[in-house]
Formats: structure tokens, C-alpha cells, sequence
């Protein structure tokens, strides 16, 4: 996601069946965030009836320039999928839908733009359930790295997203989370491994997501250590004792909340260094490769190290 926009960013989270029933949790996350991050457009579309109304003439405006809008899709692949407003009846609506969890589903909520079509990003979010990791939700949000940025607004703006993750997460036990760029839900590392080197099931998401207790999935800005991981890292101690975060936090389900500075711009080469170092004994082993970077893609910030390489004789 990327464009004159500026790079999108992925707050992921991934949580398994054992953290109670999916399509609750799956509801939740599109629920509990829109309240949190958007109270307001929430407010404004919940009257709405679940139906979207359909412009009066073909491709022409949905509504008034300039006002918000919100919408909530199910994806099947095959079946019967459809779209609604986010309102409270559209709401109900998705609920039902998540009975039997789709493949993918999405909340946008933006503006109209002059010529009344849907445009911006007041707010994204994204569910994944693919069927190669069936107990796994993969759950995103997208924001815009340009609103992380702005000088005066940008450190409340990153807080917000900080805040209302770790109160989604503290309750769930997560396999894995982190603020990093989109990659389509991918990690940098998952994108780095050479597909002539390295199996699917090393680099796709779909298989990925199905192994993140095993292997941590990637490190970011704020990376998530599930509970199994972190306690070969010798847990909430010994990550702090490595020096490479700013906060280290337990989790109260499980799993540890690892932030590597306290601003999002101050994320320099360096600190990703110290990062990957910290974390280096539970990544998946594989050297990755240098990518690319075409116009319009984010960065790939990667440590082009094999994690096996950097680990001492007895981890």
C-alpha cells in the first residue's frame, strides 16, 4: 500500500482458536478498534441501514462530497460474500457473517471525494483466515505512515494506535504482532527469503501465521514475542536486559509487548539492528536477500544476517 498517499503500515496481531471462539474475535477486532480509533464516524453511520444505497446512475456519487462514509466486506472466495455499512444494523449483519469465518474481510471508513466516490483513509482494517492456518486469524490495521510522521500530531497519533493494539492483544495471548510496513501481511523477513532458496511455508503468510510459536515471524518497531518464544529469550528480564527496547511489557494472557523506542521516527538502522540481535535466537534461520524497491513500494528494513548465524553455541 503505498502511492501519493504515502506507505501504508501494518498494526497486526495474530491469535488462535484457543483464545476463544474466532468469529467472536474476528467481530471484536473490527468492533472494539472502530470505537477506539474512530468514535466519531462510528457515531454518524449507526443509523444507517445495513444495505449500502447504490448511486442513481451508473459510477455516479454515493453521497455529498466531503462526507465520511463506512463500509464492512466479507470475502468467501466461493459463496456468498457481500458488503454493508458499518452501521449498527451492518454491524449485526457482519456478525452473522463471522458465524462462519470468510477468507477475508475489511472495514474502510474515508470521505466522499468532489465527485462523491469513496476515497481516503479515515480508517482500515483487515481480516485474514486462509485456510492453511485454519486455527489462525491474521488481524491488521492500516494506517498511513505519514499520520506517524506529522511533527505535532504524529507522536499522539502513534500513541492512539499503541494504545487501543495493546488493549485488544493483553487479553488474547497473541503467536505473534508488530508495527511494521504493509507488506500485503507478510514480515520484511518473510518477503526477504529467496523463493528459489526458501519453501512457501517459510515465506507465504498462509503457512507462516500456522508457525509463529515455533519461529517469531519477523521484528519491527513493536514486535510481539509470544509466551513460548519469550521464555527462551529468558521472558520479560532478560529481554529488558538486552538494551535494545524502550518497553518491554507482559502481556496478561501471555506473551511479551516489545516497543524499540518511544517514537516511531526515532526507529533508526541502528535501533532495528540492536532489535534483531535481541531476537535473533528465535527467528526462522535463512539469509535474506535484498529487494528491489520499485516505485510506490515502502522500504524493506531487514538485517540481510542469517539469525542462525548470529545465535551463541548453547541457544
Amino acid at each position: 500500500m503505498g502511492g501519493w498517499l504515502g506507505h501504508g503500515l501494518d498494526v497486526q496481531l495474530n491469535v488462535e482458536a484457543a483464545a476463544g471462539d474466532l468469529g467472536e474475535v474476528g467481530y471484536r477486532w473490527f468492533d472494539e478498534m472502530s470505537h477506539r480509533l474512530a468514535p466519531q464516524v462510528r457515531q454518524k453511520l449507526a443509523d444507517l441501514p445495513a444495505r449500502v444505497s447504490p448511486s442513481k446512475v451508473r459510477f455516479g456519487p454515493l453521497g455529498e462530497p466531503g462526507s465520511v462514509f463506512g463500509v464492512v466486506d466479507v470475502d468467501r472466495r466461493s459463496g456468498k460474500g457481500g458488503e454493508r455499512n458499518c452501521s449498527t444494523a451492518g454491524m449485526r449483519w457482519l456478525r452473522e457473517q463471522f458465524e462462519q469465518l470468510p477468507w477475508r474481510s475489511h472495514l474502510w471508513f474515508g470521505r466522499l471525494d468532489e465527485r462523491g466516490h469513496r476515497s481516503g483513509s479515515l480508517l482500515n482494517l483487515e481480516l485474514r483466515h486462509d485456510e492453511e492456518s485454519p486455527g489462525w486469524l491474521q488481524l491488521s490495521g492500516i494506517p498511513l505512515e505519514n499520520s506517524f510522521l506529522e511533527p505535532e500530531a504524529g507522536r499522539p497519533e502513534q500513541q492512539r494506535w499503541l494504545d487501543a493494539l495493546f488493549s485488544f492483544a493483553d487479553g488474547l495471548n497473541p503467536g505473534y504482532g508488530h508495527i511494521a510496513y504493509w507488506h500485503d501481511g507478510a514480515t520484511a523477513l518473510e518477503r526477504g527469503f529467496d523463493s528459489r532458496q526458501y519453501p512457501a511455508k517459510w515465506r507465504s503468510t498462509r503457512f507462516t501465521v500456522n508457525d509463529c510459536r515455533r519461529y517469531l515471524r519477523g521484528y519491527s518497531w513493536l514486535t510481539i514475542v509470544p509466551q513460548e518464544l519469550a521464555q527462551r529469550l529468558g521472558g520479560e528480564d532478560g529481554l529488558r536486559a538486552t538494551g535494545a527496547f524502550w518497553q518491554v511489557r507482559q502481556l496478561s494472557r501471555g506473551g511479551v509487548w516489545l516497543l524499540a523506542t518511544p517514537d516511531y521516527r526515532d526507529f533508526t538502522d541502528d535501533a532495528l539492528t540492536r532489535v534483531f540481535h535481541a531476537l535473533a535466537p528465535v527467528l526462522r534461520p535463512g539469509t535474506p536477500r535484498h529487494l528491489s524497491q520499485m516505485a510506490g513500494d515502502p522500504p524493506h528494513r531487514i538485517i540481510l544476517q542469517d539469525a542462525a548465524q548470529t545465535r551463541k553455541p548453547s541457544e
